[in-house]
């Protein structure tokens, strides 16, 4: 018979690699020997979720964006091992004991069970019954929120939910760390996974009646295959945020927005909260612009401008700008004061061969790094913009450098997008600028 199953790859997902996709043992190896003890990982779970419900239980100590990423990370290597091993769907998720014996295996710590049966994949059938994965990154993404934003409600303050979401996720490290020990992943239908199926086709055949006086259809498993798979196409963007071609008007509606001053007062303190200990984007700053929830609406629309400008590299290629690796640091030039609806602005990282010619010295800037360079630039910062700690990754040694390249990028594209209104030194001198229009 064909198999007509979705092949999982690399892009269905926020961070996990081919790599780990292909094998999830070797990331359950690295993880587990490399990063933590699982008795721990457990425990970060149940601060992360103290933190994101409530203030004053968020613990100065706590690596807490790291720890969120991971756990991002393992939710989605536990939805490869779920597709991989075609695992069913639990009809009462929730039901965490069907025996005694279940319950004493619990409270003793020596094992999760069903019917008195070890098995992680039927936790790992229990975490996506409760919730589809596009459904768990939300989740997810509140916890990283309400970890620093201490204006939004995590899952709505309801109790309820947020007991389900700690156990379920505790359950979940517990149990892939059970997959690690046994160096090999579960069987395609093992222990309790029959039984899961026989409870299922009986309990749609008992609610086929009731269900066929609803108007409303359940979606296909085709429907939320896609859904899961395809996030871009269930999330309504706003046409200035989604993926669009170049145009001046696309431009424009970027510094709608925000001016070019407010932008560049962002990115520098993004920039701040990246390099420095303890300052991060927070609810409690005293400029209520840098909240958590900003940072995320801001590294939204970076990452669309450099996307659109990525691909408009693509339909213009532009050779990559040679930088030396010691350098961290863009060379020094003398700054430029244009006018623009009755307002001075200085232009700081803009040389006047750059001022003649800004948008090929847009694409040659955003050229700096590849798109995958970018999103990885971008990830980190977002991780550390709300996190305690200073940043210490790939692109650590670069972290000026990488700032001054953003400021330069908006500072072209404004030159670009506002090119029939800026007054420009010398301007009865100076040939039209370019615009790609």
């Amino acid at each position: 018979m064909k198999n007509t199953q979705k092949k999982i790859k690399a892009k269905h997902f926020r961070y996990l690699s081919k790599e780990y996709i292909a094998d999830p043992l070797i990331y359950l190896e690295e993880f587990f020997e490399q990063e933590t003890y699982v008795h721990y990982f457990v425990k970060d779970i149940n601060l992360l979720i103290n933190a994101a419900s409530n203030a004053k239980m968020n613990s100065p100590h706590s690596h807490s964006g790291y720890n969120t990423k991971k756990l991002i990370e393992l939710v989605e290597l536990a939805y490869v091992i779920f597709k991989k091993c075609n695992l069913k769907k639990l009809k009462n998720p929730l039901d965490f004991f069907k025996c005694d014996s279940d319950y004493w295996n619990y409270v003793s710590g020596e094992c999760l069970s069903v019917n008195d049966i070890e098995s992680p994949e039927d936790e790992i059938s229990r975490f996506f019954s409760h919730q589809s994965l596009g459904q768990w990154y939300e989740t997810l993404d509140e916890i990283w929120i309400n970890i620093s934003d201490r204006n939004g409600e995590f899952l709505g303050n309801v109790g309820k939910e947020i007991l389900a979401t700690r156990e379920l996720l505790q359950r979940l490290a517990i149990s892939l760390h059970k997959i690690y020990g046994n160096k090999s992943l579960p069987d395609s239908i093992a222990n309790n996974q029959e039984e899961i199926e026989n409870e299922e086709s009986q309990g749609q055949k008992s609610l086929k009646q009731a269900n066929s006086i609803e108007t409303k259809e359940e979606p296909s498993d085709d429907a939320v295959e896609n859904e899961i798979l395809n996030p871009k196409e269930r999330i309504i963007l706003p046409t200035w945020l989604a993926p669009q071609s170049y145009s001046i008007s696309a431009l424009k509606n970027f510094f709608d927005r925000d001016d070019l001053n407010g932008w560049k007062e962002d990115i520098r303190y993004w920039y701040r909260t990246v390099i420095t200990e303890n300052e991060f984007w927070s609810a409690n700053n005293e400029n209520n612009k840098f909240s958590g929830a900003n940072l995320l609406y801001t590294y939204s629309c970076i990452y669309s401008l450099l996307e659109m400008l990525s691909n408009k590299l693509e339909e213009s290629p532009i050779g990559s700008i040679d930088i030396e690796t010691p350098i961290s640091i863009l060379p020094e030039c003398q700054s430029i004061s244009i006018r623009h609806e009755n307002k001075e602005i200085i232009l700081y990282y803009i040389s006047d061969e750059e001022l003649a010619h800004p948008l090929s010295s847009l694409l040659a800037t955003v050229n700096t790094y590849s798109q995958q360079q970018w999103d990885e630039i971008l990830y980190d910062w977002i991780n550390y913009g709300l996190d305690k700690n200073r940043y210490t990754g790939d692109y650590a040694d670069y972290s000026t450098r990488i700032y001054q390249t953003i400021i330069k990028i908006i500072e072209l594209a404004y030159l670009v997008a506002f090119s029939d209104e800026i007054d420009l030194p010398n301007q009865n001198q100076t040939a039209p600028i370019e615009t790609g229009t």
